[in-house]
């Protein structure tokens, strides 16, 4: 099946999940009586951090060929800020395309090498680390190619030698890995503060990315600081569930055999539209269960606003991310130091920063990061 039609398939799905619920809002009111304290705890991941984007000009190389890696185009999380990226390189004058790495290392390598054969100036990847691609990145530096890892952790993190040549912080001050933490921790503190500090949580683990652990933790480090909520069972998912086909079944054995949970944390909304909301939808649990998820789409805010299988993501722009992969390569090219993106993470509920109908995450208050961007490349 094609990432095209796979798509279209979960879009279906979606469209069906919505009208089978009438689009009858499920989720608990804010109006919940809860304890003071639950409440400021809640208001904490709805408030989230938020950065904005670097104002330091830079100046356009013109005349590059800009080569973008999807992580997956079958996963929402992957295709909107490589669709992004390729918008943003082309507002400064550049070629750009997208190749598909079709959620898996080969994948990611062979975009590297088609890029390398096409005369790519520059190779971007989101989301994706050095260690399971070290060989075609090694080809791409070997090739003379600039390569920025967006959200990525490089060679040197893991006892080899640095490949990328650049890597983006998201925020000042904050490392890549403590970014990832504070997802985790927002995660566990809306889970907390709705149950009125007394979550019950099916925790599931992304393994394949260095940032699924680092969530994990998050999650973990923020419910030791609340006594009356604990981790009940941890589940790992992994991309190799989701193209084989197993995703919808592991995650129900695992709902089955953990009755007593009552929040569960998914570390990517792309998965909850691929199934995983219809699955705690037909456990006949899904009022008794608070979900979150992360990433946040147009996809998962109508799943949010109906009320099916998921009550909150935290959210960020995905499309910023784009715009920091360009960001970075204007900086590599003219030399100067790559600035941090800004970018930050707030938790979208029913009734807390959900953007419009059919529109995208933007931070309450907003921030328009594409007018700030092209104002530093002076566009």
């Amino acid at each position: 099946m094609s990432a095209h039609t796979r798509c279209l398939v979960l879009a279906v799905a979606l469209a069906s999940m919505l009208a089978l619920a009438g689009c009858t809002p499920e989720t608990e009111s804010s109006d919940v009586a809860r304890s003071d304290a639950s409440t400021a705890l809640l208001n904490e991941t709805y408030e989230g951090v938020v950065g904005t984007p670097p104002s330091q000009s830079v100046s356009v190389t013109d005349g590059v060929t800009f080569w973008q890696v999807s992580c997956g185009e079958a996963s929402v999380a992957c295709a909107t800020p490589a669709a992004a990226a390729v918008a943003a390189a082309e507002s400064v004058g550049w070629s750009a395309s997208v190749c598909d790495g079709k959620l898996a290392p080969d994948g990611w390598s062979a975009c590297i090498r088609q890029g390398i054969a096409a005369g790519a100036d520059v190779i971007s990847l989101i989301g994706v680390d050095c260690a399971p691609i070290a060989g075609a990145l090694g080809e791409a530096a070997a090739a003379g190619v600039v390569t920025i890892g967006v959200s990525a952790e490089d060679c040197d993190a893991v006892g080899g030698t640095k490949l990328f040549s650049a890597t983006t912080q998201q925020l000042p001050d904050v490392s890549l890995e403590d970014w990832w933490k504070r997802v985790g921790a927002l995660q566990a503190g809306w889970l907390i503060g709705r149950n009125d500090g007394a979550a019950k949580i099916l925790k599931v683990v992304f393994p394949d990315p260095s940032f699924g652990p680092l969530v994990a933790e998050g999650i973990d480090d923020t419910v030791a600081e609340h006594p009356d909520s604990e981790v009940v069972s941890t589940l790992e998912i992994g991309n190799s569930d989701v193209v084989s086909g197993a995703l919808v079944s592991k995650f129900s054995t695992a709902l089955t055999e953990n009755p007593d949970i009552n929040a569960i944390a998914i570390p990517n909304d792309s998965w909850l539209v691929a199934g995983l909301a219809q699955a705690i939808e037909s456990s006949g649990r899904s009022s008794e269960i608070s979900v979150i998820g992360m990433f946040g789409s147009p996809a998962n805010f109508d799943l949010i606003r109906a009320g099916i299988g998921q009550d909150a993501t935290v959210a960020w722009s995905s499309s910023w991310d784009g715009y920091t992969a360009v960001d970075a390569a204007l900086r590599v090219l003219a030399k100067q130091p790559v600035q941090p993106g800004g970018l930050g993470m707030q938790v979208v509920d029913a009734d807390h920063n959900l953007p419009a109908e059919g529109a995208p995450f933007d931070f309450d208050p907003a921030i328009d990061y594409a007018r700030d961007y092209a104002a530093a490349w002076g566009r």
